[in-house]
């Protein structure tokens, strides 16, 4: 078994039913990994009974979700594993040698992914009787069944720890701004409420800064958005130097900041304010080629919660608050 990226292939829905009883040459079971080793004068009157299949490509074997009551032998051609429907992408192929569908015979559930021919296959039908008589007349075939259930159960853990890595990946992007690398609006509105409940319950002081860059417009205008967006960039880092660690940073929405200063009074809550202004103005701003941009100015609002405060006049303090910096001359601090 090997992991594919082939694209999704356009099954067929009707589920084949198998054949009566063909021939199965010795040489066709001798490939087989669930016979290896085992004594075929022994083991090949018990199968010359079971049922074939021969499948077109793209039709299904397996659907996930439905009771299956055969092991199948794949004599020839290839199958792929697919998850939820046959319309998915493989997870796996299993070419001419090997066994699919051992789990759902073994334990009596539902099959848990589907099958689906990736070319014209013939498969063999080996049922749940017949299969631990084979397990019961064979140490072989007992051990080459354990060992490709090993190898199932490595596959899934694969699939699973990839799943998990992609969850963890998006999570990320959900909450993190790409350009900036602070949080984001989303995040915002999840953890300011539970940081102002938190607050008010331990009876502890929070603050919020609300920043904005000024003329943002104007500097967009003159050096263009590229150096708009390092200039993003450059505030960003400059806020994550002037916090603690308990402080978070978020980007609010296009040149506009939040910081969340918790268990900090309105006083410290304006030194830090002012640091990160001071910090802001001299910060250099790279460019293409070792140039320098103009460096940029902040705007910094100060508002401290309430008792009575709601999330929309927390904000709202906070924001006039701006409002009044940049109503008095812009590059500073107001509360």
């Amino acid at each position: 078994m090997h992991s594919t990226e082939s694209p999704p292939m356009k099954a067929k829905q009707a589920e084949p039913e198998l054949a009566t009883a063909a021939t199965i040459s010795e040489t066709e079971l001798g490939q087989q990994t669930l016979l290896d080793s085992a004594d075929l004068a022994v083991v090949g009157p018990l199968l010359k009974n079971c049922p074939t299949k021969t499948l077109a490509a793209g039709e299904v074997l397996v659907h996930a979700g439905r009771p299956n009551e055969h092991l199948y032998l794949v004599l020839s051609g290839r199958v792929s594993v697919r998850l939820a429907s046959a319309e998915t992408t493989p997870i796996a192929e299993i070419g001419a040698g090997e066994s699919v569908a051992e789990l759902s015979v073994i334990d009596g559930q539902p099959t848990s992914a589907c099958v689906v021919a990736e070319e014209d296959t013939r498969v063999l039908g080996i049922d749940e009787e017949l299969l631990w008589i084979l397990v019961q007349s064979s140490h072989a075939i007992a051990g080459n069944l354990l060992f490709t259930l090993t190898r199932r159960l490595r596959v899934g853990n694969q699939v699973i720890f990839e799943g998990r890595e992609r969850y963890e990946q998006y999570r990320f992007h959900a909450t993190v701004d790409a350009l900036t690398g602070l949080f984001n609006r989303h995040w915002l509105n999840s953890m300011l409420p539970r940081q102002m409940y938190r607050a008010h319950l331990c009876e502890r002081p929070f603050c919020l800064l609300m920043i904005d860059i000024d003329y943002f417009k104007q500097y967009n205008d003159e050096h263009g958005h590229v150096a708009g967006d390092r200039a993003l960039g450059a505030v960003a880092q400059a806020l994550q130097t002037c916090l603690r660690p308990t402080d978070m940073a978020a980007r609010y929405g296009g040149e506009e900041f939040i910081v969340l200063l918790v268990d900090c009074p309105e006083d410290a809550a304006k030194t830090v304010a002012e640091r990160v202004r001071t910090t802001v103005a001299s910060t250099k701003i790279a460019f293409a080629q070792g140039a320098e941009l103009p460096s940029v100015t902040v705007s910094v609002g100060v508002a401290e919660m309430t008792e009575t405060e709601t999330l929309e006049s927390f904000i709202a303090s906070a924001d006039a608050a701006l409002y009044r910096a940049k109503e008095t001359g812009r590059n500073r601090v107001s509360t």
